[in-house]
């Protein structure tokens, strides 16, 4: 049995379907871990500490999202699509607030480890162990 076994048969369009919708999963997503990225945990003596768990959460749940589009394609191109929706949009993220003024993400370590993170947990399913 292949490891891209799919226990269903489904057509062409019901295809791209699933990988719209895990696109658009993978932009809510992005737009969650960067509303969230600047979070601190407040501690009982208001000392205050960085908490980017959405770091994690890009990880992780890029590689469910690329997994599960390998499901729908065995092509690494388009099972990949999500995750390329994922980076276009943090880099949409980085242009807009260049041009506008806002600054949705900031100049600092938790932004470049939300971009690995992202990118690593979306490649992990090509990659890593079966």
């Amino acid at each position: 049995m292949s490891s891209n076994f799919v226990p269903f048969e489904f057509s062409r369009a019901e295809a791209v379907g699933g990988l719209v919708w895990l696109s658009v999963g993978a932009l809510l997503s992005l737009v969650l871990e960067v509303v969230y990225l600047g979070a601190y945990l407040t501690m009982p003596n208001g000392v205050r500490i960085a908490f980017p768990l959405t770091v994690a959460i890009a990880w992780w749940f890029n590689k469910a999202l690329t997994k599960t589009a390998r499901l729908w394609s065995p092509n690494i191109f388009i099972a990949a699509i999500p995750l390329a929706v994922w980076v276009l949009g943090f880099f949409a993220f980085l242009v807009i607030g260049s041009t506008t003024g806002d600054q949705w993400l900031g100049s600092n370590i938790r932004t470049v480890a939300l971009l690995f993170a992202g990118i690593i947990g979306g490649i992990w399913p090509f990659v890593g162990p079966k």
